[in-house]
């Protein structure tokens, strides 16, 4: 195991519970530290889905050949930072052919558990999202289990007209750009029915809105998946707001799992009250050794 230091300090402060407790407890807390997060990336060719993805994380994502679009299995790419690893799978299936939606549906009924979240890629200057409404009404919104979270792309805003006003010093749109940008928004969350906040307007090229594309991941990825995230971000997107969200997270996440084992613990009641009531206690050093685990 790596960072003996945050284990042994966490050990320290479980030295109040049952030996075979401690040790069930140190496995699950290892498993939340060793998560691997899966975050399945959506969207045509050509939208930028392996620029954007490059420009988020530290290693080189490579980019899907356009050879492989007619292979329908997704294509996985595992990331490793450190003792963290990370795995994005490009999606296929939308802008194919409608025949195939039988198929799809099948392959995203087996894949949608594994997944934490989906970055659903769109181009700014795209005229319609019909393909897109299409695909997600039919195979999205008639998923029956849970469907993880979607927060949807909105890529290459520079190229929104008029594109010769993208300021590129500060790395912002005219005015009028943004008005634009605004309107475009509302229209695609009008058409694909969805929350206006689920669409984040972004721009590699620009260097624009990424960090609070990264600060809506964070917010939005089930807790589990939040800190291991964090050692894969490129460097100015381990911001205070992220690393804050991302640990308090981490440390709510420890309180479940030792809640969990001590209930599941054949223990007389007096003895498991004052166990629950020591949680509290090992979640807070859980929250301040955090930089142990994902610094």
């Amino acid at each position: 195991m790596k960072h003996p230091s945050g284990y042994a300090l966490i050990r320290r402060h479980l030295r109040r519970y049952p030996h075979t407790l401690r040790q069930h407890l140190l496995q699950e807390l290892n498993r939340l530290v060793t998560y691997e997060p899966v975050i399945g990336i959506m969207g045509k060719t050509g939208v930028g889905k392996s620029s954007l993805c490059n420009a988020l994380f530290r290693s080189e994502v490579c980019a899907v050949n356009a050879v492989e679009a007619c292979t329908r299995q997704p294509q996985r790419v595992r990331l490793r930072f450190g003792n963290h690893f990370l795995t994005l799978v490009d999606l296929p299936g939308v802008g194919e052919s409608v025949t195939r939606d039988g198929e799809y549906r099948e392959l995203y009924r087996d894949l949608m558990p594994q997944l934490d979240m989906v970055l659903w890629v769109l181009k700014a200057d795209d005229r319609a999202y019909a393909v897109e409404e299409q695909f997600y009404q039919d195979v999205f919104a008639q998923f029956s289990g849970p469907i993880p979270p979607v927060l949807w792309v909105l890529n290459q805003v520079d190229k929104t007209e008029p594109a010769e006003q993208w300021r590129w010093l500060s790395a912002q749109p005219s005015a009028l750009q943004a008005e634009r940008i605004a309107q475009k928004q509302q229209a695609v969350a009008r058409q694909l029915q969805i929350a206006e906040q689920d669409i984040l307007p972004v721009s590699v090229r620009g260097r624009y809105r990424l960090s609070r594309l990264v600060e809506a991941m964070i917010t939005r990825l089930p807790k589990q998946a939040r800190s291991p995230l964090v050692p894969h971000l490129q460097n100015g997107y381990r911001t205070e707001a992220v690393i804050s969200t991302a640990s308090s997270s981490f440390g709510d996440a420890v309180v479940e799992v030792i809640d969990k084992v001590i209930d599941l613990a054949p223990l007389p009641l007096v003895a498991r009250s004052a166990l629950h009531a020591v949680t509290h206690t090992v979640a807070r050093a859980a929250r301040s050794l955090w930089g142990f685990f994902f610094g």
